[in-house]
C-alpha cells in the first residue's frame, strides 16, 4: 500500500505557479493601496490656490485613483498616466512659483517693516537727542546765583520738555493705530473673501460645495487611516407648510434657528452643511452608528420640546418645528454616494414612519 503519491513535474510546476499567482496578486492588491495613498498625500499636499489650477489637479488626481483601482491592462494604465503627467509636473512647477513669489512678497513684507522700525530708531534717536539737550540745558541752569532767574529757567524747560514727550507719543500712537486698522482690514476681508466661499449665506452652514469636498476627503482618508464616521441626513418636517402659514421670512428664521441648535448640539468637529432647501447634513467623524444614532435621537427630542420666536417684536407669537434623520456609518471600501445614500434610504423611513424621529440604516 502506497501512502503518498509522488507528484509529476507537471503538477509541482502548477503548484509554483499558483504560488506565484498568489503572490501577484498580493503585490497587486499592496501596489494598489500604496498608490493610492501617495496620490491621496499629493492632493493633500497641493494648495488651494485658484491661479495655479488646483481644482483641476486635484480632478486629474481622482482619475488617476479611479484607473489604478479598476481592473484595467496596462496599456490603458500607462495611458491613463501619460495623459495626466506632463499637467502634474506643471502643477508642480507652478506651486514652486508661487511659494516663490509668496517668499519675495514676504522678504518685501519684511524689508518695508525693517525700514519701518528704522524710521522709528531714528525718530527715537531724535527724541533721546532733544532729551539730552534739555538735561545739558537743566544742568546749566543750576550753575545760575539767581534764585528767580533759575525758577523761571526750569519753568521754559519743563514746558518745552512736556511737549517733546507729547510730540512723540502722538507720533508713535498715530503710527500704532494706523498699523493696526491695516492689519485689521486685510484680516477681516481675508475672512470674509474665505467664508463667501465656504458658507451658505443664509444660514450659516457649511454649502454643498464645502461638504462635496469634505466627504470626499474623509471617504479617501478612510483608506489609508481607518477612523469611524457617521452621517446624518435631516429634512425638517412639513417646511412646505410653515413657509405656506407663516411666510418665506419665518420660513428663513426658521432654517437659521435649525443651524444654531446644531452648532449648539453637536461638536466643534461635527460638520454641519445646508445639502439643499430644507435638507441638512452633518458627519461626524470618530463616532460609530450606535453613537451617533442615540445622539440623532437626543436632537429629535430636544427640538420638538422647544419654541421659537416667529418675530422678535411679538414675543408671543412662537412657533415650534420639528426634524427627521436618517443615520449611516462610511464602510471600508465605501463611496460617497453609496454613504450618502444609505442615510437618505433612513431618512426617507423616518418619513415614512411618523417624522420627528431618526432612523439607522440597520433598520432600512
Amino acid at each position: 500500500m502506497k501512502l503518498f503519491k509522488r507528484k509529476t513535474p507537471s503538477e509541482i510546476d502548477l503548484e509554483s505557479l499558483n504560488r506565484l499567482l498568489d503572490e501577484c496578486r498580493e503585490r497587486v492588491q499592496v501596489l494598489k493601496h500604496v498608490s493610492g495613498s501617495l496620490i491621496f498625500f499629493l492632493r493633500e499636499f497641493s494648495m488651494d490656490i485658484a491661479e495655479i489650477e488646483t481644482d483641476d489637479f486635484k480632478n486629474r488626481l481622482d482619475q488617476i485613483a479611479e484607473n489604478f483601482q479598476q481592473d484595467r491592462t496596462v496599456y490603458d494604465l500607462k495611458g491613463a498616466f501619460s495623459d495626466h503627467k506632463l499637467f502634474i509636473l506643471n502643477f508642480i512647477g507652478r506651486q514652486k512659483d508661487h511659494i516663490r513669489e509668496k517668499e519675495a512678497e514676504l522678504m518685501n513684507i519684511i524689508e518695508l517693516l525693517r525700514n519701518g522700525m528704522t524710521a522709528m530708531i531714528g525718530d527715537t534717536r531724535d527724541f533721546n537727542a532733544k532729551i539730552y539737550d534739555q538735561n545739558v540745558r537743566m544742568e546749566a541752569i543750576t550753575q545760575l546765583d539767581d534764585i528767580r532767574k533759575i525758577k523761571e529757567s526750569l519753568i521754559t524747560e519743563v514746558h518745552q520738555m512736556k511737549q517733546i514727550i507729547q510730540e512723540k507719543q502722538a507720533s508713535d500712537s498715530q503710527r500704532i493705530e494706523s498699523l493696526s486698522k491695516e492689519v485689521t482690514v486685510l484680516r477681516s476681508s481675508l475672512a470674509q473673501v474665505k467664508d463667501a466661499s465656504m458658507v451658505d449665506a443664509m444660514t450659516g452652514a457649511f454649502n454643498r460645495m464645502t461638504f462635496d469636498a469634505r466627504m470626499q476627503w474623509l471617504v479617501q482618508r478612510s483608506e489609508i487611516v481607518w477612523n469611524p464616521t457617521s452621517l446624518m441626513m435631516c429634512d425638517l418636517d412639513n417646511f412646505k407648510q410653515i413657509n405656506d402659514t407663516y411666510g418665506h421670512i419665518t420660513g428663513d428664521r426658521v432654517l437659521k434657528c435649525f443651524v444654531q441648535e446644531c452648532k449648539t448640539m453637536f461638536r466643534s468637529d461635527d460638520f454641519v452643511a445646508r445639502y439643499g432647501g430644507e435638507e441638512f447634513a452633518i458627519l461626524l467623524p470618530g463616532i460609530n452608528l450606535r453613537k451617533s444614532l442615540k445622539r440623532a435621537r437626543s436632537f429629535c427630542k430636544l427640538l420638538a420640546a422647544k419654541q421659537f420666536l416667529i418675530d422678535p417684536s411679538q414675543p408671543d407669537a412662537r412657533i415650534c418645528f420639528t426634524v427627521s434623520i436618517g443615520v449611516s456609518e462610511l464602510r471600508k471600501g465605501d463611496s460617497g454616494d453609496a454613504f450618502i445614500d444609505r442615510a437618505d434610504k433612513a431618512l426617507y423611513k423616518a418619513k415614512q414612519t411618523g417624522k420627528s424621529r431618526a432612523v439607522s440604516e440597520k433598520e432600512v
